[in-house]
């Protein structure tokens, strides 16, 4: 039975079993394409480096799952509620998915080198530039120091550049260097404490995630291994998840701060009692990972009250992106809460940021038939640009290891399209300039 054929097979037996709990029929399919995807990128950790499929698992997680849970245990949330009922919501959120992830595997674009064979060229040009690790170390640490004190318009290109410690730390795992666990242990520390500084977690657990799927990649790890992996980014997720908003209200009043208040928390809340199991911290959870409440609110909203945008923030995404700030000043600054009250007919506060999501901002300018064919061709366009990616680096291997720096944001299931082409545009000439500047300056051919 080839590989194709085993997938084939389980994802149908996927369907089979989740039918018996009487779901409807895009309930179940949607729970068995994310129930399918875990398998898989579970069974392929070690053998690839698959930025689809954690694509598609954020996406199936807070687009299908997360909003059926909502409906089924917090149908009578105050303000995180379903606005559509559910046939209505997965009539359209299950199709636009799938969708996406057609587009994301169709195999128009030919095949690509599988990422093993890269390894021994990696090795090799790290045997060349020995220090190459610890040069990206560095440049990674000082960015991420010159992103506090930079001037705003800068605080995103050092943004980028930080990014490069973690490069660093992969060039370093093929390494002959000694001490390797105390380099990971600073780095992803420093991470941790810029995440409590910030009370942000998302680019800790993402660059955590990363850096493990990657380390998996180069030391081939044992399936009890791979277990002890998971269960650790389940305990450290679950355990953020719960002390998060407790964490950020009390360095908000200054009753606490840093990492001896976070201890504390964990220990209070998710180590030394029950609350981690209550009702409501289980709620909270699946509020948390509810990206489909807002995406109801744009079904229920429009075009009843909003008409459809026909493309307009697509075309203002795409503008935003590629033209400068100083010729077109007016222009929509990426992130947030632009859309939000426009299609939504919600307000929210100054200071809270709410992205549409690629499937919600798909309804809002072009329903759900139109939706489900932009859908497909953000998958097409992906699945292009990591073909690209992989036929770039039968030229210059390294540039797997920079796949998780490119597709940062981009793997985000809540974010709108000018933040994720705006990023993609971005990461895209910061990584094309490492390479110009590291071959110009310094004759290293990365």
């Amino acid at each position: 039975m080839t590989e194709k054929t085993k997938y084939i097979v389980a994802f149908i037996t996927f369907v089979s079993l989740v039918s018996f709990f009487s779901l409807d029929f895009f309930s179940s399919f949607g729970i068995s394409l994310f129930l399918f995807f875990a398998v898989k990128f579970f069974h392929e950790i070690g053998e690839k480096i698959e930025i689809r499929d954690i694509m598609i698992l954020l996406a199936s997680l807070q687009w299908i799952v997360g909003p059926l849970l909502a409906y089924k245990f917090n149908s009578d949330d105050e303000f995180y509620y379903m606005a559509v009922d559910l046939p209505t919501y997965m009539g359209y959120v299950v199709p636009a998915t799938s969708s996406f992830i057609l587009g994301l595997y169709l195999p128009v674009f030919g095949k690509t080198q599988k990422v093993s064979l890269f390894l021994p060229k990696i090795k090799d040009f790290i045997l060349k530039y020995k220090k190459i690790d610890l040069i990206f170390i560095g440049i990674g640490i000082g960015s991420d120091i010159l992103s506090d004190i930079a001037p705003e318009s800068l605080r995103f290109v050092f943004f980028l550049f930080s990014g490069l410690r973690f490069i660093g730390l992969y060039f370093l795992f093929l390494s002959q260097r000694k001490n390797k666990l105390l380099y990971v242990i600073i780095i992803m520390t420093w991470l941790f404490l810029s995440a409590l500084k910030d009370t942000i977690f998302h680019d800790f657990l993402l660059w955590s995630s990363f850096f493990i799927l990657i380390a998996a990649f180069i030391t081939k790890p044992s399936l009890q291994k791979k277990l002890f992996y998971l269960l650790g980014i389940l305990f450290i997720i679950v355990a953020i998840q719960t002390v998060k908003y407790s964490f950020r209200e009390a360095v908000k009043e200054g009753t606490g701060s840093g990492i001896a208040l976070f201890s504390d928390l964990v220990e209070e809340k998710v180590i030394s009692s029950n609350y981690v199991s209550s009702e409501s911290n289980i709620s909270s959870m699946i509020t948390r990972i509810n990206q489909g409440w807002i995406i109801a609110r744009i079904m229920s909203w429009t075009p009843s009250h909003e008409p459809f945008a026909g493309g307009e923030t697509i075309y203002e995404a795409i503008k935003a992106s590629f033209l400068p700030r100083f010729l077109f000043p007016n222009k929509i600054r990426a992130g947030g809460r632009t859309y939000f009250t426009r299609f939504t007919g919600k307000d929210i506060s100054n200071e809270t940021s709410m992205g549409l999501s690629l499937l919600g901002e798909a309804y809002a300018n072009y329903g759900i038939f139109g939706g489900i064919l932009f859908l497909f061709l953000i998958g097409i366009f992906y699945n292009f640009f990591i073909h690209k990616i992989y036929i770039t680096a039968k030229k210059h291997p390294s540039l797997i290891f920079f796949i998780p720096l490119i597709f940062l944001q981009v793997v985000k299931a809540e974010t709108d399209f000018s933040v994720i082409l705006n990023y993609l545009v971005k990461a895209l000439i910061v990584v094309w300039f490492i390479f110009w500047s590291m071959n110009k300056f310094f004759k290293i051919k990365i």
